[in-house]
C-alpha cells in the first residue's frame, strides 16, 4: 500500500473516531466514548506506522529533492492526522450532557468536522481540496452558532456553558488541523512504498 493511501486511511480513522466521539457526547454514552478513545489509540498507532514508512523511503534509493520534500510533508501530515485523533479523544472525554437547545448545533459541528476529515482522502491521493475548505467553513459557522448560544446564556448556566464553548473550540481546532493538512497535501506528491 502506498504511503498516500495509508495517510488517507489514517484520515478516515480520525474521522471515525470523531464521529463516535460526537455520538458519545450527544447521547451521553460512555460505551461509545470508550470506543472513540480506542479509535483514537488506533489513529496514534497508524500515525506512527505512517511516519516510520515515510522515514524509510529515502533509505530505499538515492532520493531526488522532490521526493525528500514529499517525505517531509508525509511525516508532517501523519503527525497532524494523529493530532486529529487526539482531538477526537478530547471530544469523547467531554463531561456532562449537551443541553437540548444546543444539541443540533453540536451535531452539525461534529458532522461538518467529520465530513472535512473524510474529504482529506481525495486530497491525499491527488484530488481537489475545495471540498475540504467548504466543510471547514461549515464547521466555523456551527462553532459560531454554539458561541452565540453561550453568549445568550451568559450567567444563567455557569460552568455548563463553558463546557460547550470548550467543546466547540475542540471541533474548531480539529477543523483547523484538517485545513492545514489540506494545504500541505496540495503540494504533496504521493510517494510509493
Amino acid at each position: 500500500m502506498t504511503l498516500a493511501h495509508r495517510l488517507a486511511d489514517l484520515g478516515d480513522l480520525a474521522a471515525i473516531a470523531l464521529e463516535e466521539a460526537t455520538r458519545a457526547v450527544l447521547e451521553s454514552d460512555h460505551t461509545l466514548g470508550g470506543r472513540a478513545r480506542e479509535q483514537a489509540a488506533a489513529v496514534a498507532a497508524l500515525g506512527a506506522a505512517c511516519e516510520d514508512q515515510a522515514c524509510a523511503l529515502p533509505a530505499l534509493h538515492a532520493p531526488r529533492e522532490a521526493e525528500v520534500k514529499a517525505v517531509v510533508a508525509a511525516v508532517h501530515i501523519a503527525a497532524d492526522l494523529t493530532r486529529m485523533g487526539g482531538l477526537a479523544r478530547e471530544v469523547a472525554g467531554s463531561r456532562g450532557p449537551v443541553p437540548p437547545e444546543v444539541r443540533p448545533a453540536v451535531a452539525r459541528l461534529g458532522g461538518h468536522a467529520v465530513a472535512a476529515a473524510r474529504a482529506l482522502r481525495e486530497v491525499l491521493v491527488g484530488g481537489d481540496r475545495a471540498v475540504v475548505g467548504s466543510a471547514v467553513a461549515l464547521v466555523g459557522a456551527a462553532e459560531r452558532e454554539v458561541r452565540a448560544w453561550a453568549d445568550g446564556c451568559a450567567g444563567s448556566r455557569g460552568a455548563g456553558v463553558a463546557v460547550e464553548v470548550a467543546l466547540a473550540a475542540v471541533y474548531g481546532r480539529f477543523a483547523g488541523v484538517v485545513e492545514g493538512v489540506g494545504r500541505r497535501a496540495a503540494g504533496f506528491a504521493p510517494v510509493g512504498a
